[in-house]
C-alpha cells in the first residue's frame, strides 16, 4: 500500500468520525428544539390562556358594570329633576295648603300623565302635625316604608327613594315634599328598571340590584344566572344602600374564550420549520446547476403604446352583444340583464296572447313599476297566483296580505287577493298598514308568507309587492323564478279562504314592552301622508314622547313631499317644525315605514351611516365581539368605529332582502344600509324597521342622557359626496359597470366586488354598482381632504369617459 492511500484511510475515517459527531449533534438540537416549543405550548395552553380568559372576562364586566352604573345615576338624576320640577308649582302648594281635594285630584291627573312610565303617582296632604294624624291621607299609602319615606322626606331637602316589597311585587317609590304642605309620591315597578338593565347589559352580562339597610340586604332585582362568581363585578350607586352586581353571561364567557385551532397550527408549524432545517444539515444536500434565463425579449415603444391602448367602446358594445345573446359570463357577480321572452297575460288559467307583463318589474329586491301601466289587473292576479303557487310547492298553505296607502294599492290588492285564492291558499288581510308592521305579523302568527303591497320611496304613480317565503324575503332569482313561473303558466288550482285581522296594538305593545325611553321628549314624527300616519304617533306617545304630528294623514297623493326621506330637500318641512317647536328630535319615515330619517335638535340631518355609528356602539359595547352588518355604501369610518369598540364590521351588498338574508345566515345583531334601512336582529326579528329602529335611538339617547347632537359631536368625519345617481337604461347598466371593473387599472387600491366595484385608497374611497330598483348607475365618494376626494372622483370620471363620454357629463 502507498504512503498516499495509507494517508488517505485515516482521513476518510476521521472526516467519517466527524460528520457522525455533526449528525448526532443535529437530533439533539431537534429534539431539544421540539420540546422547547412543546413546553411552550404546554405552558400557554394550561397557564397562560386561563390566566388571560379570566382577565378578558374581568375586563369586560367591569366596563359594563361602569357602563351601566353611569347610566343608572343619570337615569335615576333625571327621574328626581323632573318630579322636583312637579313639586316647584306654587299653585300646588297653594292648593294642599288649602286642602282643596278637587284641585288635588286634578293636579294629580297632570303628574300620572308626566310620569307615563310609573305604576302610580300621587299626591299627599301634610296635615299640623303631620302625616299620623291625617288618617284618610295615610290610607292611601301601601305601607309602613311609603309611611316612613314620606316622615323622613318632610326632613329633607332632597328626593327620598326606596326599594320595597307589596304583596309579593317589588316597587321603587320616590318621594319628595311640597313645601311643608304636602308631598308627592311617584312609584314604579321594579321591572321598569330590571328591563332597562336587560337593555343595558345585553347578551353580555346579567345585573342583580342589591339594597342593605341597617343589618337587612334584600335582593331587589335577580339575575338571570350567578355564573362565574369570581368574575363578578360590585359598583355602589347613586342611591344610598343600593349596589349593582353584574355577573358576565355564559355565552360572553364562551366567546372570550380563544380558538385553540391557530395555536395548534402555529406549534405544528415551529415543529415541521424545526425537523425540516435540522433535516437539511443532517442529509448532504446537492446543488442543481441553475437554468439559463432568457434575455427579455425588446419591444418598442410602438408595440407597447399599442398594446396598453384599450378601446373601451369597443369592450361595452362587445360586452352588451354578448348579454343580449345570454353568452355572457359574469366574473364579477353582477347580474345579467333579463333576456327572457315577453310574459302572456293570465286569466282564469287559460294562454291568451294580449299585452305583455313588463319584464324590468321583476327586480332584484322586489316586484315594482309603474301602477297604471306596467302593473295592471291582470298582471297583478298572475303575479297572486305564481306567489300561491309557490307557496303550496313549500307545503305553505296560509299568507299575509298588507297594503300601503298610495291610491292604485286598492286596486292592486284586490286583483291579488283574486289571483291567491283561485290558486287554493288562505289569505289573511291585515289591510292598510306598514311593512315592518307585516313582518311582525308573520312573526306574531308564525306565518312567514307574505305579499306586501307597496311602492316604498317611490313617487306616487310607482306600486310595487315584497314578498317573503318560509321567513325569507324574496330577492334574485327567487323573483326571476315566480317570473317564469307565471311564463309557463304553472298555477295550481283551488278555492282558497279570505279572513281579515289587525295587528296594530299588538304591535306598539311588543315595542312598548321591549323599549325603554328614559325621559319624556319632544319629538316631531313626519310620517310624509304614508303608511306610518296611522300608527307611529299612537306608538311614541305609548313609550312616554311628547309627539308633534306632521303630515300624519295618509294621503297616496304625498301632497306635501316625496316619501323619501333620504333626500334632504324632502326633510325642509321637518326641520322647520323641529326648530319651531324646540322639539329635542325630528323622525321621519318613507312611504311604507321600513326606512328612517332624523333632524336633530339643531337641524342636523345625518346620514344613515352616521345613525349606524351610534346604534353600533351601543351595540358592540354592550355584545363584545358582535358582527354588524353595513352596505357598500357606508362610510370606512363605520366599520373602523365597529373594530375599535370590540365589534366585527362585514360589509355586504344594497338591498334589504340581500341584507335580511345575510342577517339570518350570519347571526348579526345589527344591520344597515346607507338608504336608512336598519334591521335589529337582537331583541327584535332581523327585518327593516323603521319605528323600532327609531324607539331604540331614543332609548340609546335616553339612557346616556345625552342629544342626538351630542352624538354627533363625538363621531370623527370625511369629506363626502351624496349618492350621485346616473339614468342609463336597464339593458346596459350591468354591462358598463362590469367593463369599468375590468379595464380599471387604480393603483395601491383595495377592490371590493360583491356590489359593483368599491375601490379604497389610502385617503378615501369611490364606488361605482347598478340599480337594482331602477335604470340608472349609482356612484358615492369619500375622503379625507377636498384633494383626495377630487382626485378619485377624477380617476372614475376619466374612466367613464372612456367607455361612454355622455356618462362622465353626469358627474
Amino acid at each position: 500500500m502507498s504512503k498516499k492511500a495509507s494517508k488517505t484511510i485515516p482521513e476518510t475515517l476521521k472526516n467519517a468520525s466527524r460528520f457522525s459527531v455533526l449528525q448526532r449533534d443535529i437530533v439533539i438540537s431537534a429534539i431539544l428544539s421540539i420540546s422547547a416549543v412543546g413546553a411552550a405550548f404546554y405552558w400557554i395552553q394550561n397557564f397562560e390562556e386561563p390566566r388571560a380568559l379570566s382577565q378578558r372576562i374581568t375586563t369586560v364586566t367591569a366596563n359594563s358594570a361602569d357602563h351601566q352604573r353611569v347610566i343608572i345615576r343619570e337615569v335615576i338624576a333625571q327621574l328626581s329633576a323632573r318630579i322636583t320640577q312637579q313639586t316647584d308649582n306654587t299653585e300646588l302648594s297653594k292648593a294642599l295648603n288649602a286642602k282643596d281635594l278637587a284641585a288635588r285630584s286634578e293636579f294629580e291627573q297632570a303628574l300620572q300623565r308626566a310620569f307615563p312610565e310609573a305604576v302610580d303617582s300621587k299626591i299627599i296632604i301634610i296635615g299640623p302635625q303631620g302625616i299620623a294624624d291625617e288618617r284618610s291621607e295615610t290610607a292611601r299609602l301601601r305601607n309602613n316604608i311609603e309611611i316612613d319615606m314620606l316622615r323622613k322626606s318632610l326632613n329633607s331637602d332632597g328626593i327620598v327613594i326606596e326599594a320595597y316589597s307589596h304583596k309579593k311585587d317589588w316597587f321603587i317609590s320616590f318621594v319628595a315634599k311640597v313645601d311643608k304642605h304636602g308631598a308627592i309620591i311617584v312609584s314604579f315597578s321594579t321591572k321598569y328598571f330590571e328591563k332597562m338593565l336587560k337593555s343595558l347589559a345585553g347578551n353580555t352580562v346579567t345585573n342583580e340590584l342589591i339594597q342593605t339597610y341597617k343589618t337587612r340586604r334584600d335582593v331587589v332585582i335577580r339575575p338571570a344566572n350567578r355564573d362565574y362568581p369570581e368574575s363578578m363585578q360590585s359598583r355602589a350607586l347613586s342611591v344610598p344602600g343600593w349596589t349593582l352586581q353584574v355577573y358576565p353571561q355564559p355565552q360572553t364567557v364562551q366567546h372570550l374564550r380563544s380558538d385553540s385551532t391557530l395555536l395548534w397550527l402555529v406549534c405544528m408549524f415551529c415543529i415541521a420549520a424545526i425537523s425540516a432545517s435540522h433535516a437539511v444539515f443532517f442529509v448532504r444536500g446537492f446543488r442543481m446547476p441553475k437554468p439559463a434565463v432568457p434575455a427579455p425579449k425588446k419591444i418598442s415603444p410602438e408595440e407597447s403604446a399599442q398594446t396598453e391602448i384599450i378601446d373601451l367602446e369597443k369592450a361595452l358594445a362587445k360586452k352588451l352583444a354578448a348579454n343580449r345573446g345570454n353568452v355572457a359570463v359574469h366574473r364579477h357577480n353582477f347580474p345579467a340583464p333579463d333576456s327572457s321572452p315577453p310574459l302572456a297575460e293570465i286569466q282564469q288559467g287559460v294562454k291568451r296572447k294580449s299585452k305583455p307583463l313588463a319584464v324590468n318589474c321583476f327586480r332584484a329586491y322586489d316586484i315594482r313599476g309603474i301602477a297604471d301601466t306596467e302593473l295592471d289587473d291582470s298582471s297583478c292576479e298572475a303575479i297572486g297566483r305564481a306567489v300561491a303557487s309557490e307557496a303550496l310547492s313549500r307545503a305553505q298553505s296560509k299568507i299575509l296580505l298588507g297594503r300601503d296607502g298610495r291610491l292604485s294599492s286598492p286596486r292592486i290588492h284586490q286583483a291579488v287577493v283574486k289571483g291567491l285564492l283561485n290558486s287554493g291558499v288562505d289569505v289573511i288581510d291585515l289591510g292598510l298598514l306598514a311593512t315592518p308592521m307585516l313582518h311582525y305579523a308573520c312573526q306574531y302568527f308564525n306565518i312567514g308568507n307574505a305579499i306586501m303591497i307597496t311602492g316604498s320611496h317611490n313617487p306616487s304613480h310607482y306600486n310595487g309587492m315584497k314578498i317573503s317565503l318560509d321567513f325569507q324575503s324574496l330577492s334574485a332569482q327567487d323573483i326571476q323564478g315566480l317570473r317564469q313561473r307565471i311564463e309557463s303558466q304553472d298555477f295550481e288550482q283551488g278555492q282558497g279562504g279570505l279572513t281579515n285581522d289587525s295587528i296594530e296594538q299588538r304591535y306598539i305593545d311588543r315595542i312598548c314592552g321591549d323599549v325603554v325611553i328614559a325621559q319624556t321628549l319632544k319629538v316631531v314624527i313626519d310620517a310624509g301622508n304614508g303608511a306610518t300616519a296611522h300608527i307611529a304617533p299612537a306608538l311614541f306617545e305609548e313609550l312616554g314622547c311628547e309627539v308633534i304630528p306632521l303630515f300624519c294623514e295618509t294621503d297616496g297623493n304625498f301632497p306635501n313631499h316625496p316619501p323619501d326621506p333620504t333626500v334632504f330637500e324632502n326633510l325642509a318641512a321637518l326641520r322647520a317644525a323641529v326648530a319651531e317647536n324646540h322639539a329635542d328630535i325630528g323622525i321621519a319615515f318613507d312611504g311604507d315605514g321600513d326606512r328612517v330619517a332624523v333632524v336633530t335638535a339643531r337641524g342636523k340631518c345625518p346620514q344613515a351611516d352616521q345613525l349606524m355609528m351610534v346604534l353600533a356602539q351601543d351595540m358592540v359595547v354592550r355584545n363584545p365581539g358582535a358582527e354588524i352588518l353595513f352596505d357598500v355604501k357606508c362610510s370606512r369610518l363605520l366599520p373602523e368605529l365597529i373594530i375599535e369598540h370590540g365589534g366585527q364590521p362585514t360589509m355586504w351588498k344594497c338591498g334589504h332582502s340581500y341584507m335580511k338574508r345575510k342577517m339570518s345566515e350570519t347571526g348579526a345583531l345589527l344591520g344597515g344600509e346607507f338608504s336608512g334601512h336598519i334591521f335589529f336582529k337582537e331583541r327584535w326579528y332581523g327585518f327593516d324597521d323603521g319605528m323600532y329602529t327609531a324607539a331604540r335611538l331614543l332609548e340609546i339617547l335616553t339612557l346616556a342622557g345625552r342629544s342626538m347632537d351630542d352624538s354627533l359631536n363625538t363621531q370623527r368625519s370625511m369629506l363626502s359626496s351624496p349618492e350621485i345617481i346616473i339614468p342609463v337604461d336597464d339593458d346596459r347598466k350591468f354591462a358598463i359597470v362590469e367593463t369599468f371593473a375590468e379595464n380599471q387599472d387604480f393603483a395601491e387600491v383595495t377592490l371590493t366586488e360583491i356590489d359593483g366595484l368599491r375601490a379604497d385608497f389610502r385617503h378615501g374611497w369611490g364606488l361605482i354598482r347598478a340599480s337594482n330598483t331602477g335604470p340608472a348607475i349609482t356612484l358615492r365618494f369619500e375622503a379625507d381632504s377636498e384633494a383626495a376626494l377630487g382626485r378619485i372622483q377624477n380617476d372614475f370620471k376619466d374612466l367613464l369617459a372612456r367607455i361612454d363620454p355622455k356618462l362622465a357629463d353626469s358627474l
